[in-house]
């Protein structure tokens, strides 16, 4: 499978990524709102359903076993109102989710994010590797302002956010669940996202 076509949105005429950039910010600020409708068009411009979004889920929210495992890690970690702090989070201590986890650093004030963890199963299902890239090299660009605007919004309201999509075009016949977890840095600011993103074949 090419790479580009691993991707939903990945087709002929589809804008550059210089484009997109503020694509991102608008549908990030949109979902900071809890308005949608940017995220609407964006998702109607790849021809594909738009995800599930849910703000701080609770356990009973998220049907895969992975992400609750994680979503507990994350709140055992809690400072009180505090985020977690990233030098607490330890590989051994996420054996159960680790080839569905992601590690995301913000880079160049939060503008774009590294990919510092990319999961094996992820790149099982996806083809795609993106260890040591960035979320403006995911091959479509359209896709990598989707990543950015729900990245962007988890680090303005400081809370875990949940994502389901199921894609309706034919090149990509599968369903991802995704939890965006925040993680901060002594100092309180945000410098790790920790991301579970489980792949399910769709029926």
């Amino acid at each position: 499978m090419a790479l580009r076509e691993s991707w939903p949105g990945a087709f002929l005429g589809e804008p550059p990524a210089r484009d997109m950039r503020l694509e991102a910010e608008r549908v990030a600020t949109g979902l900071v709102e809890g308005d949608r409708r940017e995220l609407d068009r964006l998702f109607d411009t790849m021809d594909s359903n738009a995800p599930e979004l849910v703000w701080s889920p609770d356990q009973a929210e998220l049907s895969c076993d992975i992400l609750g495992f994680l979503r507990r890690y994350w709140i055992e970690r809690k400072r009180g109102d505090d985020l977690p702090l990233s030098s607490g989070i330890d590989a051994m201590d996420l054996v159960p989710a680790l080839g569905y986890v992601m590690l995301m650093e913000p880079m160049d004030g939060g503008s774009d994010f590294l990919y510092r963890v990319y999961g094996s199963r992820i790149v099982d299902y996806s083809k795609t590797e993106m260890t040591g890239k960035r979320v403006w090299d995911v091959p479509s660009p359209l896709v990598a302002a989707y990543f950015m605007a729900t990245y962007k919004a988890v680090c303005i309201r400081r809370e875990p956010l949940y994502t389901f999509h199921r894609s309706r075009l034919a090149q990509f016949h599968a369903q991802w669940e995704r939890l965006i977890l925040p993680f901060a840095n002594a100092d309180g600011q945000i410098d790790r996202l920790l991301v579970g993103n489980v792949p399910r074949l769709q029926r």
